[in-house]
């Protein structure tokens, strides 16, 4: 449509044009003493439209020469920003490929503009830190760095790979600095979790996983691993100090006192203490609140035969517990020391009996010959002794050949 526009408008201002012309009978006269020239008043528009043409290609050509040098410098720099371009999604594309060393290259060519430069460091950096090569990784990391706009990327890099090198302390220092400039991600939390965690800080791993709203965004499996674990830690770390052991203990919320994990590790804490109550109180709350074998062998084996009194509650309480957990042979076995301990030996024997009427694995088993065998030495009769020993010691043989043979 504009090409049509033009066309007709350049037959109209050649048909206006030449009726001007066939109408104009003026003269143009120049004097140059002593010379003269005439010129028509329409030969004379034509020279001056020549000149005014003429004239406007020279300043043409005069603007295009003087733009020259900076539309090379302009090309280049468009030819330099699309190679660029092109080498950071190559970039790109090798790192999640996991082609690390072909990524690193590309990126290193994108670098070239300087535009992408702390971009194009960034995806180096993190190729290399795939490649464990870490003096180029922080070479990279320090050259994108110098981009004011991905100084905080390259502190939370920086704390992550901490992280990654076991370096859990100079970790924290990096996020300290961070969250004291007001950054509080929540990628920045979950670091921090982990950091504090290989620095066995767990009183900052308990307040960490509570904040980040276990089954939102902390998976609830995940959350319950390092609350127990954490939990457990506390307790160990403190176990040398028993009023401070006291003083967690009664920190620790009420539903993770009776994990059986926890109880076990408290009740030995408290048993090696002398503090027999507390370390039975613990492990009855926890076994009434739901089975555990090995805190039913804890129940017995953090015991003393000197204090009758401690033995009686723990053989009631066993009792009570015969019509949920009577169907476990580690039950019988606990009982069973309980009265051994007590010198009560027919109920003992009794219940050891029991325990291998249930046909146990192989540990409860050796351990119940073995138990026998010094009861019945206690009792006067060697051959019986004789006889369970010989049982617990062909129990473990047996086991030490599957054992070996798995390995082999």
């Amino acid at each position: 449509m504009r090409f049509l526009l033009w066309i007709l408008g350049l037959f109209v201002s050649a048909v206006g044009l030449a009726v001007v012309v066939r109408s104009s009978y003026g003269n143009v006269v120049f004097f140059w003493p002593p010379y003269r020239i005439d010129l028509s008043l329409n030969f004379f528009l034509l020279l001056l439209l020549f000149f005014y043409v003429l004239l406007f290609l020279v300043i043409k050509a005069i603007n295009l020469a003087c733009k020259f040098p900076s539309e090379i410098t302009a090309y280049r720099n468009r030819k330099k920003e699309s190679e660029s371009n092109q080498a950071l999604k190559e970039s790109l594309k090798a790192f999640f490929e996991g082609q690390f060393t072909q990524s690193g290259k590309m990126a290193e060519k994108a670098m070239e503009w300087e535009y992408n430069r702390a971009c194009a460091a960034m995806i180096a950096a993190y190729a290399f830190h795939a490649l464990r090569l870490p003096g180029q990784r922080d070479m990279f990391l320090e050259t994108a760095e110098r981009d004011p706009l991905f100084g905080t990327a390259c502190r939370v890099t920086q704390a992550k790979w901490l992280i990654d090198d076991h370096k859990p302390l100079d970790a924290l220092k990096v996020i300290d600095r961070l969250n004291a400039e007001g950054i509080q991600y929540l990628h920045l939390q979950q670091m921090s979790l982990e950091a504090n965690r290989l620095a066995g800080n767990w009183s900052a791993v308990v307040e960490l996983v509570h904040s980040l709203e276990p089954g939102r965004i902390l998976p609830e499996t995940v959350a319950g691993l390092l609350e127990k674990q954490a939990y457990e830690n506390i307790l160990s770390v403190s176990a040398q100090d028993i009023e401070t052991v006291k003083t967690i203990w009664k920190a620790v919320p009420a539903d993770w006192q009776k994990k059986p994990s926890i109880a076990l590790r408290a009740a030995r804490i408290f048993y090696h203490a002398g503090l027999l109550d507390e370390s039975r109180n613990i492990m009855t709350r926890a076994l009434h609140a739901d089975w555990d074998a090995d805190l039913m062998c804890a129940y017995s084996e953090f015991s003393s035969e000197k204090n009758s009194v401690d033995l009686e509650k723990r053989i009631e309480c066993c009792l009570q517990w015969e019509e949920n957990y009577s169907i476990h042979p580690q039950w019988m076995l606990a009982l069973g020391e309980l009265y051994y301990k007590q010198n009560n030996f027919e109920r003992a024997r009794f219940y050891f009996e029991r325990t291998l009427e249930k046909q146990p694995e192989s540990s409860l088993l050796s351990r119940t010959h073995f138990l026998l065998a010094q009861l019945c030495e206690k009792n006067g009769q060697p051959e019986q002794a004789a006889y369970h020993y010989r049982e617990s010691s062909l129990v473990i043989q047996t086991e030490s050949v599957l054992i070996a043979g798995q390995q082999e």
